[in-house]
């Protein structure tokens, strides 16, 4: 067996990862996990299910050349102390050490990434950093085709160095949803529809769009109530859309909440208008609640495991608004057919992301030395 080394600036949980490192240690490989961050929530968690768990943060400021210089030091020695076979890194803090570090240590590194264009969008991809990474991977896993295609044609990385594997959940890990819980959140936003918008409030994943889309439907005469969940630098331009339209009562911010998966199995519908996903950890989640949802075609992986009308919404990412309006129109009243599109959502998620369907991709290389 493996020992195996998870790296990544973890603060909170992380489900994907935590699916990975448990059954790799039920497989009785080794698993390590270091954070680049404090860990918050994540160590405790994974120290109580047989992974070594550890956090190093420099003193200081937390950016510069001799920031990553103490991270790079650290790593070096942590894998050696260890007897390190395997990496997983995962997102760009991390995957920027390891890519150099990799040089310095006697296992196989893979650095996991987990977007598409966000490089281009937020134009950190001329950055020197950025090039580094993944000029200098060996091995890159990618979570989407729509990744790995626009690595090869855009970035122009050797398409022999990427490899696709989707995201892996044990969702045992979820859970359960109170009913009491679920039921004060629904009395709480009462409305014939219950809408739920779940993301970084940032640009790319256009928040503003749900708005307009609560506003379209109460000015139709739909009966229809916002949670906008998620914390960013948007947050005083959303709440000053909602003032500006008269939302007040209808559009509602709570910020971060806990009980993501109570939220979900009280609403109606997700709206989901972001232009920036690799593979959606909020659209899985939903599947899993039977939560129909409202996506954009031609991001992230959604054209490969949705269905319009079938196990969910696809629609032009430049006509969000209008279309989600048609839709919730069209499908709010009719029970039966939301109940079988949520349904159909839960099983194309668990056929395609569970990890005892997912897992068996990681086999040979974990067995690497």
């Amino acid at each position: 067996m493996s020992t195996i080394l998870f790296y990544a600036p973890f603060n909170q949980r992380s489900r994907d990862t935590e699916s990975l490192m448990i059954a790799f240690h039920k497989q009785s490989h080794n698993v390590i996990c270091l954070s680049q961050q404090e860990g918050y929530e994540i160590n405790d968690f994974l120290n109580a299910h047989g992974v070594r768990a550890y956090s190093y943060v420099p003193k200081g400021k937390r950016s510069g050349w001799w920031y990553y210089f103490r991270h790079l030091i650290f790593f070096v020695r942590f894998c050696w102390k260890h007897k390190v076979d395997i990496v997983y890194s995962h997102l760009e803090p991390a995957n920027f050490i390891a890519s150099i570090g990799q040089y310095f240590i006697r296992g196989n590194t893979f650095l996991c990434r987990h977007h598409v264009d966000e490089g281009m969008l937020y134009n950190f991809d001329r950055q020197i950093y950025y090039r580094t990474t993944y000029r200098l991977a060996r091995k890159i896993i990618v979570v989407s085709d729509l990744a790995r295609k626009y690595m090869v044609e855009r970035e122009g990385i050797n398409s022999s160095k990427i490899l696709h594997i989707n995201l892996a959940y044990d969702f045992n890990l979820y859970s359960t949803p109170d009913d009491q819980s679920v039921a004060s959140i629904r009395s709480q936003y009462s409305a014939q529809v219950l809408l739920l918008t779940i993301c970084r409030l940032t640009s790319y994943k256009r928040p503003d769009l749900a708005i307009q889309v609560a506003g379209s439907l109460l000015s139709s005469g739909v009966d229809v109530k916002l949670v906008l969940l998620g914390i960013g630098e948007m947050e005083e331009q959303l709440r000053n859309l909602i003032n500006k339209l008269g939302l007040k009562k209808k559009v509602f911010m709570p910020g971060y909440v806990s009980n993501v998966m109570e939220f979900m199995t009280a609403s109606d519908f997700l709206l989901h208008p972001s232009l920036l996903d690799s593979s959606c950890v909020t659209v899985k989640e939903a599947g899993l609640a039977k939560l129909p949802v409202i996506v954009c075609r031609g991001v992230g992986d959604f054209d490969d495991y949705l269905r319009h009308g079938e196990n969910g919404f696809l629609v032009e990412r430049d006509k969000f608004v209008e279309n989600s309006v048609e839709i919730i129109k069209q499908n709010f009243n009719n029970e039966e057919v939301l109940e079988k599109i949520g349904a159909s959502l839960k099983d194309s998620v668990i056929r395609q992301f569970s990890i005892e369907n997912v897992i068996h991709r990681y086999d040979s290389l974990n067995h690497l030395k």
